[in-house]
């Protein structure tokens, strides 16, 4: 496999990524968005009976809106490894973006590249993998799925003023 260096592999991916369109979500592209779907139907365990499936859980809304509020450079860094998921098929010879390849070769890429050298993309599967998992199982739908019984005394859910802004925003407020 060839060398290149970091800023040159961000480079290239920055430039196969082109301009994005956001119409339905405040912070992901309708691409990113596809690409974070395909990776979760991977890696969690949605096609199990008793779990939920990415809509009952409310896994991309709220991905879109936890990082719609954290700092810009946290932003662009997502972003980058949205895009680097995406195209770094390609890298190890195979010849479709990670969003347009079927399940089964979903799962095969990723245990593929669970045993890389590379720092970068260790990190870019594995922080997406954790923030996929957190948001999902965050989720009071697959609470009683997983015997978690919630919160000491079940307190009811508050919302902050940046879900309420976020909310707005959808509405069109």
């Amino acid at each position: 496999m060839y060398s290149i260096s970091r800023k040159s592999f961000l480079a290239f991916l920055l430039f196969c990524a082109g301009i994005k369109s956001k119409l339905k979500y405040c912070y992901f592209s309708d691409s990113e968005i596809r690409t974070l779907t395909r990776f979760s139907e991977v890696v969690l365990p949605i096609h199990e009976s008793s779990m939920p499936n990415l809509e009952e859980a409310n896994v991309m809304r709220r991905l879109d809106e936890e990082l719609y509020f954290v700092s810009e450079e946290i932003q662009e860094d997502f972003h980058s490894a949205v895009m680097v998921l995406e195209y770094l098929p390609f890298l190890y010879g195979r010849f479709r973006c990670f969003s347009n390849m079927e399940p089964e070769d979903r799962i095969s890429f990723l245990e593929t590249v669970s045993d890389t050298d590379s720092d970068v993309v260790r990190a870019v599967i594995g922080n997406l993998k954790l923030l996929v998992c957190l948001v999902y199982y965050g989720h009071k739908s697959t609470w009683d799925s997983i015997s978690y019984p919630g919160p000491f005394a079940n307190p009811p859910e508050k919302w902050s003023e940046a879900r309420l802004h976020y909310q707005n925003l959808l509405k069109g407020n």
